[in-house]
This record gives structure tokens, sequence and C-alpha cells, in this order.
């Protein structure tokens, strides 16, 4: 399939939902999930959980999507919620989503924030 995430460049990526591809999607998400679960967990604990998440999503977008030297360089210098919102894309069309539904899922979402604010 092909992926254009536009924070990082205009070239559109050829992605394959290989088995490996799959894994490092998979092995990110749980360490996401974790990382989101951190009552009980010593302040030390807690950054390097962070630090590797944000490791662990550099290699996933470096890998998953190929990107080369320039484009590894831009990534590096991504603000990290915007590094999270590409991989939060990526893996939304890793699982089948196109960008429609993408699209059509993010105003559902904006939607229920605004009347859940009013």
């Amino acid at each position: 399939m092909k992926i254009k995430v536009t924070a990082i460049s205009n070239r559109e990526h050829n992605v394959k939902t290989t088995n490996r591809n799959m894994e490092k999607m998979y092995d990110l998400q749980l360490l996401m999930a974790q990382a989101d679960d951190i009552q009980d967990k010593e302040p030390i604990e807690i950054i390097k959980m962070q630090r590797d998440m944000l490791h662990q999503s550099i290699d996933f977008l470096t890998t998953v999507l190929g990107l080369n030297k320039q484009e590894t360089d831009k990534l590096g210098d991504l603000e990290f919620a915007d590094t999270i919102q590409a991989v939060n894309y990526t893996f939304e069309r890793m699982m089948g989503m196109s960008d429609e539904d993408i699209d059509l899922a993010n105003k559902k979402e904006q939607a229920a924030d605004k009347s859940d604010k009013d």
C-alpha cells in the first residue's frame, strides 16, 4: 500500500504488511499501551519507558516507511506529538483504513469531544 506521511516528506512510501512490519507495529502499540499505564511506577521507570517509546517510534517509521537519510533527518527534528501522530496514521493505514476512513473517524472524534465540552 502507498502511505504518505506529509510531516516527513511528500513522497509516497510503499509499505507492505509483512509479518515483520506487523510485528513491529504490534510491539510499538504494546509499548505505547504500557507507557500509558504509569500508575505505581517509579519516575525513572516512566522516563525509560517514554524514551524507549520514542526510540521505537523512530525505528518503526524509519524501517516500515523505508526512509532515506533526508527523511530520517527530518523525522529526528519533528516535535514528539507530530511523531506520534505519524506513527498512529501509519498504524491506521497498515490496519486497512483508507485516508477517507481516517478523516471520518477524526471528525467523529472531534464532534464527540466538542459535545463533551458543551
